[in-house]
């Protein structure tokens, strides 16, 4: 079984939660205030405008931008199949000015607004609520482990009228307490949720999906997850708290770190951050692939790298592609791919061939936790797959268009190598904390610092005891800059 690491830390303007397998990076979370991801919450929103070209309405929720709604989200629960048919369209359902509660199922990405549904699921640690929408439904894992059957009857027993529940993997290895204490703490959030609708008027918020640091304990929460290694005391106070509500069982697995070396780096995880970033991704065995990402999807080549192998082409190809596969599904979940994602595999003539890889891959993507379908091998030989875009990928995140090369490139953020340099503040005062510190870098990094919280900075200031000079030099790179402290300097490549 592999063996998970939760790192969270904690430092100046924002936490860092990376999610390591066995040594390697699989995930990494970016929390900062003003920028918390909507997924999950639920609003009284207002119609402000329907388009009956697209069957699409939007709403107004409070945010930047109004939620798009679908008709096929718009559409009640066991109501049709989804489709469209039978001449439906949106305004059989909403009108404009109508008040409407919908969940946000996704971020805002670029120019575009959340997409909305009015079909509201709370998930919980062991099931999913989903209120108006009969049935019980359940993981495959609990289905393949033959699980499903005792769990079922038992939820089925708990379900009233126009209840339904979707029993995750964690169900299996739950207590018949535990999924009750799980159905009942659920019901109670609806219940809040309608209360709050009966006196609100839209927009507005009525219930925000746990934080990022929350969520990992009720998806994570399992068996395999060993430890959760924290940098900050105060926030290991908290989730210590937050473990007795959302999972007892995590609070043995809370550690502090108290290393000299920052948490970071003491897991090589800057490194490995960096290695998701760049387009080329090194196999152990040889080869590569190349990740490309572009507005309207994610291209994803396989190359060989000119190895050669005995048995031919073709078992040099499947053997090229079968590595390639781990690493596929791990920097589509590390790097937060959403939507649709077109791998190019060497190319196999078999048939048997074809199905293998497309079988291991299927295998592969199955622990992720955003859902992920693999359609197969399109008449060209490429392979499609979609994941659920839940919230902005990591290079958006945490990269910008290349001012240098109008967009061409792309470099860290403005904003991100702001956070870099407080946090490489922060580390170097540590290991001299008496000497002055001054940060040299472009204007618009500079101007990033200034318009930080201010807080933020102070922050940095009170816990270096220290002020921090800012130098602005336009003749480093977009994004590098420089930390100097005691005559030395600790610089930032762009």
């Amino acid at each position: 079984m592999t063996s998970r690491t939760a790192l969270i830390e904690v430092a100046p303007g924002q936490r860092r939660i990376a999610l390591v397998e066995d040594g390697r990076l699989s995930e990494l979370v970016v929390d900062r205030p003003g920028r918390q991801s909507v997924a999950g919450n639920i609003y009284l929103g207002r119609v402000e405008r329907i388009l009956p070209s697209i069957q699409a309405a939007f709403v107004g929720m409070g945010l930047e931008r109004s939620g798009f709604l679908g008709l096929a989200e718009a559409r009640p629960a066991n109501h049709g199949d989804g489709s469209g048919a039978g001449g439906e369209g949106i305004t059989d359902y909403v009108s404009e000015g109508d008040a409407v509660l919908v969940q946000a199922l996704n971020d805002p990405v670029s120019d575009k607004g959340a997409k909305v549904t009015t079909r509201i699921t709370l998930p919980g640690r062991f099931v999913v609520y989903t209120p108006g929408q009969a049935g019980i439904r359940m993981s495959r894992r609990l289905v393949a482990e033959g699980k499903a059957g005792p769990i079922e009857a038992m939820v089925s027993k708990l379900a009233r009228d126009g209840e339904g529940f979707i029993l995750r993997s964690a169900a299996g290895d739950a207590t018949d307490e535990s999924l009750t204490d799980d159905i009942d703490s659920l019901r109670a959030a609806w219940e809040t949720i309608g209360e709050a609708r009966r006196t609100a008027r839209p927009p507005a918020c009525l219930h925000r999906d746990l934080d990022p640091v929350q969520r990992l304990f009720r998806e994570e929460a399992g068996p395999r997850l060993g430890r959760i290694v924290v940098d900050d005391a105060g926030v290991l106070a908290e989730l210590r708290a937050a473990c007795t509500r959302l999972s007892p069982g995590l609070a043995d697995r809370l550690e502090m770190h108290s290393a000299g070396t920052a948490l970071f780096d003491a897991y090589d995880i800057e490194g490995q951050i960096e290695e998701a970033l760049s387009p080329t991704v090194a196999l152990p065995s040889g080869g590569g692939i190349v990740i490309e990402e572009t507005t309207a999807l994610t291209a994803i080549d396989v190359n060989t790298g000119g190895r050669t192998i005995s048995g031919g082409p073709e078992r040099a190809a499947v053997d090229a592609n079968m590595a390639a596969i781990p690493e596929i599904a791990r920097h589509i979940r590390l790097r937060n791919l959403g939507g649709l994602v077109v791998v190019d595999f060497v190319s196999m003539r078999r048939q048997g061939n074809r199905q293998a890889v497309i079988d291991a891959l299927r295998q592969a993507v199955s622990s992720d936790h955003c859902p992920v379908h693999v359609a197969g091998f399109t008449r060209f030989g490429l392979v499609e797959m979609t994941r659920e875009r839940r919230r902005a990928s990591l290079s958006e995140t945490l990269l910008a268009p290349c001012p240098a090369c109008t967009g061409a490139g792309r470099v860290y953020s403005p904003e991100a190598a702001a956070y870099d340099a407080l946090r490489r503040i922060r580390n170097q005062q540590n290991a001299r904390p008496a000497q002055p510190l001054t940060v040299r870098a472009p204007g618009r990094v500079i101007e990033a610092l200034k318009n930080l919280a201010p807080e933020t900075l102070a922050q940095v200031e009170e816990q270096t005891g220290r002020a921090v000079d800012l130098i602005c030099d336009d003749s480093l790179a977009a994004d590098r800059f420089e930390v100097h402290g005691s005559g030395e300097t600790e610089e930032k490549d762009g």
